[in-house]
Parts: structure tokens; C-alpha cells; sequence
């Protein structure tokens, strides 16, 4: 049974969990070996548990700065051996209740163009679609375009 929960004494669980992610797949931003975990500028992070094994993961990073103190950064990401399981949107919907009980007013987030299912799942939480970042990031020498999406709360 895969249980939501905040990070307890996790740093060399979800090190190697985001690690794992960077080499699993090229939707993560991160590339293999790029990785270092530094909490402190983390707002908050949900990571979801399957039989003491972290599957997946979500940070919500907000600046330190007043003018955009309410708006949140959302980076997700699921094992590949537990997609289409129901992980990520659990994930996203805690992560966007908590935003709320925070009293923010925005989640943000980049997914790659070519990344469907991640684009229907943040649809379907709510976000919607504001802009083209075009070739915004290099896979294997070939230029990527992400999708900007955001949520009003």
C-alpha cells in the first residue's frame, strides 16, 4: 500500500530516490550524477511510500523574496515502476491542498512538450497552459521545449 507522507530522517532515501529518478528518465531536470539534495531551500516536500521504499517525490520551492512569497514551484516525479498508479496526482493534490492551508496564491510548473501523460495529469489538477519555453533545454544534443503551466489557488 503506497501511504503520502512528509520526509522523516529520509536524506539518503530520497537522495537516492532522485538519483534513481535522473537515471530513469529524461523528464526529470536533473541529468545522472548532476543531483545534490539541499532542503533548506525547499518550502515543502511531500514523498509517497511503497513498503518502506520511496516512489516518488514533490518539492513546492518559493523564493525568499516578498514579491512572489505566495507563489510556488512544483517539481514531481514518480519511479517508473509505479506509474500509472495514482502517485503523482495524490502527490500533486496534497501538494496543492497544502498550498492552500499556506494561504499561496499560485503553483507553477515546466513539463516537456513531448511528456503527455504529465501534461493531462496537471490539466486535470487544475493547472492550465501559459506559455511555450522553445528549446529551453538540450536531451542528447537535441534541443526540448518545455510547457509553463499554472494554478491559481
Amino acid at each position: 500500500m503506497v501511504t503520502i507522507r512528509p520526509p522523516r530522517g529520509d536524506h539518503d532515501a530520497l537522495l537516492g530516490l532522485r538519483c534513481a529518478l535522473d537515471a530513469e528518465t529524461q523528464f526529470m531536470l536533473a541529468e545522472p550524477g548532476e543531483r545534490t539534495l539541499e532542503p533548506r531551500q525547499l518550502s515543502y516536500q511531500l514523498v509517497a511510500e511503497d513498503e518502506g521504499l520511496l516512489v516518488g517525490v514533490i518539492d513546492v520551492l518559493v523564493r525568499p523574496w516578498r514579491r512572489v512569497e505566495g507563489r510556488g514551484h512544483v517539481i514531481l516525479g514518480v519511479r517508473a515502476s509505479h506509474h500509472r498508479r495514482g502517485i503523482g496526482r495524490a502527490l500533486l493534490n496534497a501538494a496543492i491542498a497544502e498550498a492552500r492551508r499556506r494561504s499561496m496564491h499560485r503553483l507553477e510548473l515546466t513539463t516537456m512538450a513531448h511528456n503527455d501523460a504529465a501534461i493531462a495529469l496537471y490539466r486535470s489538477c487544475g493547472f492550465e497552459h501559459e506559455g511555450l519555453r522553445r528549446a529551453s533545454l538540450v536531451i542528447d544534443g537535441r534541443p526540448i521545449d518545455e510547457i509553463y503551466m499554472g494554478l491559481l489557488l
